[in-house]
């Protein structure tokens, strides 16, 4: 008697050894394929930070705001286990008003962002266009950026029907506005530091 391969039961496998893996590398599992790669280097972090505060700084806590629509967090970990997914997007963001906010204390977190941005590197760059974004698109993610460190460009995608279309891609020249923000208000080219 031949066994039946049990996709959920691999996905529990392999979240097992996610759990062992060391912290100076960064482990995820997109749709049943695991990756690990080591941490990124220092200008993917600039960028990070960059979008981050551009984001805050328009849609998050400020002055003058009570309750903000959006919540933007840095790396959370993302489980899906209808999708076999595990991920850490370098940033996501949740909206009150559509998907609701996800309990910031609980690791993973089981509710799927409505955008999320990934900050592609050598390392990572295939992984995040394929596996990556195919999971996204299957979580119900509605908007992916990728931006692009060594080309200076962010490019963006939009979920149609459980995959991530390709959108407008800006240049560093290009003002940053994209869905689901519109303008910010800033080149692209200052996400990108030095």
């Amino acid at each position: 008697m031949t066994a039946l391969f049990d996709p959920v039961r691999s996905f529990l496998e392999l979240e097992k050894r996610l759990e062992r893996e060391p912290t100076c590398a960064q482990g995820e599992i997109a749709r049943g394929v695991y990756m690990m790669t080591p941490r990124p280097r220092a200008a993917h972090g600039g960028v990070q930070a960059n979008i981050a505060a551009a984001l805050r700084l328009r849609f998050g806590w400020g002055e003058g705001i009570a309750a903000p629509e959006w919540l933007f967090v840095v790396e959370p970990e993302i489980r899906s286990e209808e999708n076999l997914s595990r991920l850490v997007p370098d940033l996501a963001a949740w909206r009150r008003s559509t998907t609701g906010w996800p309990d910031l204390n609980e690791t993973p977190v089981s509710l799927a962002p409505e955008w999320v941005a990934e900050v592609l590197s050598p390392t990572t760059e295939r992984f995040d266009r394929r596996e990556k974004m195919g999971a996204w698109g299957a979580m119900g993610v509605g908007w992916v950026w990728l931006v692009d460190v060594d080309g200076r460009r962010v490019e963006t995608f939009a979920n149609v029907r459980g995959s991530m279309a390709p959108g407008a891609v800006l240049a560093a020249d290009a003002e940053l506005a994209a869905e689901p923000f519109g303008a910010l208000g800033i080149a692209v080219s200052r996400l990108f530091p030095g």
